[in-house]
């Protein structure tokens, strides 16, 4: 026996078209299959509320399906008569589909594929979202809404533009410009969804999402490992030798560094807290000491070595 479309989306029988379609939109959203990889169920629930949807979106196959509810096309349904269905076994999901894909009742129409669109590109769309050969309630070519693909594009900021966000305004294919928000603390690679700026549904579904992938710039001064930031000094082997103070750069103000004596080059100074502040986790800063060898020197810094190494 068929199922009850309006239990399939959760809908009374007074529901408003308008009702059907946002909740319609919704489910779809939420069992789309490029959202629910690999998941059967997710899939079956999206094929049975596009069903549902197909019928009681059309004023007149929501009109001939309600006529046969009256009739007994559910379990437990009966006829003014007391007869469940036509027939003798009752009103089996076969006969439904058959009374409306042949024509039935007071000039029921069929359900399935109309000619509004090729056969072929019902078969593309569908195989799209369910692979080669999809179709829902067991029958091929069948128009069934179905949601708009999803597009991708790239859009490259500089780091601190990554630290700090911003927007940034893109042009979509067909000329359309959308601002796009980049959230503070985004890296390189991260991704920015947007609902509903996809490829428009098909036949009433909702539109795919625009997915922007996010390139983040080299910067001269700062490096990024998670929410910790890395910068560099450049001091000479004198200043390594005796220890040194020097100017270093965090994300936000120049601060006074303390090199201690004898500090050899490539060590890395923790600047605890200046680091970026993303997902609950204070990163720190580490400034890196490169020490500077020197490529000439006189005759007497020579001997100075000289004596040094006596």
């Amino acid at each position: 026996m068929t199922k009850d479309h309006y239990k399939t989306l959760g809908l009374g029988e007074s529901a408003s078209p308008e009702e059907i379609k946002k909740t319609f939109r919704r489910l779809a959203k939420k069992y789309h299959p490029d959202r629910n990889k690999n998941d059967k169920n997710a899939e079956q629930k999206f094929k049975e509320i596009s069903g549902a949807y197909e019928i009681l979106s059309d004023e007149k196959k929501r009109a001939e399906y309600d006529n046969l509810r009256k009739y007994g096309a559910f379990a437990g349904g009966q006829g003014p008569s007391g007869a469940t269905g036509f027939g003798t076994g009752g009103f089996s999901t076969a006969d439904f589909q058959q009374f409306f894909s042949r024509g039935g009742g007071s000039g029921a129409r069929g359900f399935g594929y109309d000619g509004s669109v090729s056969a072929s590109g019902l078969e593309d769309i569908l195989a799209s979202f369910f692979g080669k050969g999809a179709a829902f309630g067991g029958r091929s070519n069948t128009a069934q809404p179905t949601p708009g693909a999803d597009l991708s594009a790239e859009v490259s900021i500089t780091f601190m533009e990554s630290v700090n966000g911003g927007t940034r305004l893109l042009t979509l294919p067909g000329g359309k410009k959308l601002r796009v928000k980049i959230p503070n603390g985004i890296e390189d690679g991260g991704r920015i969804r947007l609902a509903g700026q996809g490829r428009p549904g098909y036949l009433g579904g909702i539109n795919g999402d625009l997915i922007i992938t996010v390139r983040v710039m080299p910067d001269q001064k700062f490096n990024r490992k998670g929410n910790d930031i890395y910068t560099s000094v450049t001091i000479s082997f004198v200043e390594a030798i005796r220890g040194c103070k020097v100017s270093a750069h965090t994300l936000t103000k120049k601060v006074a560094l303390t090199v201690p004596p004898g500090t050899q080059s490539g060590v890395l100074l923790r600047l605890k807290g200046q680091g970026l502040a993303v997902g609950g986790k204070q990163g720190d800063q580490y400034v890196e000491i490169k020490v500077e060898i020197p490529k000439k020197i006189t005759a007497r810094q020579s001997k100075l070595l000289d004596e040094w190494e006596e």
